[in-house]
């Protein structure tokens, strides 16, 4: 069973919807001075307001969810902060209409509004990692990297920085997780309760128990994952690692465990929806796995595993046009891989087919997809032994020919017949079996003309 690593919650680990200012220091700062900005810029009491209502209007989204009517208010909100403060700058209140046009799904906006934020204050750790995360999301890793390593140059201080990198440096393994290592454990001695880093640390230790097979190193994770707990036993993303490592240790009812509970506090979290489905999909449990799978096909409309394991769960539900709808789903999303053809494949063959009152078109079509799978996967190792399934041919057993001897049959025994195989049998043996019925009923015809001839004569 391979499950859903964590390693795309890095690409939530920047800096939320916090600033440094404090509505509670509106008449002044520590020493007396008025609030200012990161930059050093003081704030007007009007963009200060304005701020502050952005911010509660922002944290209320958060947790009551995100529509048209709230973008557009909170953006105006934090643009008002931004005009009240005039040319002096306010590269929070841009950086933040920059994270709520993100949240509302315009990526561009975003990115002006984090590069507005960097023009006020260039050493902005937010801005940096949230335009390095948009370079990760849109594929461009070495810009995304530049970004993170640039954002820890123009500020020691930048946690988010040190973790982003840190993710990016251990799924380059080598020299490089050793390097991972050192930027989590930086972060940490910034910010001792920073979840994100003890999530990627534990992260880290159960790659190189999952790769090493060493136990050292899954309870190293283990560890991790309880100091997190201990800081906020509410964070949902240790309990999707936490899961990973069980897994890993071969102990599936707590990891299971572990997924619901991530499920529970963050239900939008994609990785513990699929590491949930898939579990509880190899135990046949197929309506939690639709559940969770079309939660997740929810969060990530784009994700080809999503609607594959929909249309396996949709299957085992006997929901067979809806399955058949998620696999040509994922075909669509990428054409180019070849397990959805062959779960195309399957669907005919062990299904739809049984069901229909003529099922040789269904069985044609079948091994269409097969064809189609096998095309795809080529000669990988990874797809080898169910290309052979496919293809294993057993010469005793093919029922178009003569029968085999009983030392050949004998010898022959334990060849199982590929799905190949067995399309051509059983197409066959229907074929045969309607040439008898028509040649049987031309029989039946023939003798009751004959007999209406022969009562005619009489």
């Amino acid at each position: 069973m391979r499950l859903t690593s964590v390693m795309f919650c890095g690409l939530l680990v920047a800096c939320g919807g916090g600033a440094e200012l404090d509505e509670e220091d509106v008449a002044r700062g520590a020493d007396g001075s008025a609030i200012s900005t990161s930059g050093g810029e003081a704030v007007s009491q009007q963009a200060l307001n304005a701020w502050n209502a952005g911010r509660q209007a922002f944290a209320q989204a958060e947790t009551q969810g995100w529509n048209p009517e709230r973008c557009s208010s909170i953006i105006g909100q934090f643009e008002e902060a931004i005009e009240n403060q005039g040319s002096r700058g306010f590269a929070e209140a841009k950086y933040m209409v920059g994270l709520t046009h993100q949240r509302c799904g315009d990526n561009d906006a975003a990115r002006r509004m984090y590069n507005q934020a960097l023009q006020d204050n260039q050493k902005m750790c937010k801005a940096r990692v949230a335009l390095g995360l948009l370079d990760l999301e849109g594929g461009n890793a070495s810009q995304a990297r530049a970004a993170f390593t640039r954002s820890i140059s123009d500020d020691p201080q930048c946690t988010a920085g040190y973790v982003n990198l840190a993710i990016m440096q251990r799924e380059q393994g080598g020299d490089q997780e050793a390097e991972a290592l050192r930027n989590l454990r930086r972060a940490l001695a910034i910010e001792s309760d920073y979840l994100p880093a003890f999530n990627q640390m534990a992260l880290l230790y159960y790659n190189r128990g999952q790769q090493q097979g060493g136990k050292a190193s899954l309870d190293l994770a283990e560890v991790v994952c309880r100091q997190a707990q201990i800081i906020d036993g509410n964070y949902a993303p240790i309990y999707n690692t936490w899961g990973l490592v069980k897994m890993e240790k071969g102990n599936v009812i707590e990891a299971l465990r572990f997924f619901e509970r991530a499920i529970e506090l963050d239900g939008e979290m994609f990785e513990a929806q699929m590491n949930f489905a898939q579990i509880t999909l190899s135990f046949r449990g197929y309506e939690d796995a639709r559940r969770a799978f079309a939660k997740a096909v929810e969060l990530k409309g784009d994700n080809y595993e999503a609607h594959l394991g929909l249309g396996a769960a949709l299957r085992g539900l006997e929901q067979f046009d809806q399955a058949k709808a998620e696999y040509e789903r994922a075909v669509q999303l990428d054409g180019r891989r070849p397990e959805a053809y062959f779960n195309l494949g399957v669907l005919y063959h062990d299904y739809l087919s049984t069901q229909a009152e003529d099922p040789v078109p269904l069985l044609r079509r079948a091994k269409e997809y097969y064809q189609e799978f096998m095309t795809r996967a080529g000669s990988t190792e990874r797809w080898a032994s169910t290309v052979e399934g496919i293809t294993q041919y057993c010469r005793d057993k093919d029922v178009s020919k003569e029968q085999r001897s009983a030392a050949v049959r004998h010898r022959n025994r334990h060849c199982r017949p590929g799905r190949n195989q067995l399309i051509d049998n059983l197409v066959y043996a229907m074929e045969q079996s309607a040439q008898m019925q028509r040649e049987m009923e031309e029989m039946q015809r023939q003798q009751e003309a004959q007999q209406q001839q022969q009562g005619g004569e009489g």
